[in-house]
């Protein structure tokens, strides 16, 4: 195998990746799996801060 091969398939295993958590943290219905997804999501995407909830915010997206 070349490096350019394993280059390749390295970059659509990350991209996959980084697509998949960026739906679930956009569209899951937890409010728990969305902050994991982004947490994990603010790992692997360099220079990207997440911001951090304050303790007394509301989450907004659940019922009640």
């Amino acid at each position: 195998m070349t490096i350019g091969l394993l280059s390749t398939i390295a970059g659509v295993f990350y991209g996959g990746t980084v697509s998949i958590l960026a739906l679930t943290a956009t569209f899951a219905s937890r409010g728990t799996l969305r902050r994991e997804a982004r947490s994990t999501l603010a790992v692997l995407v360099s220079g990207r801060a997440v911001a951090s909830r304050q303790a007394g915010a509301r989450d907004v997206s659940r019922n009640g």
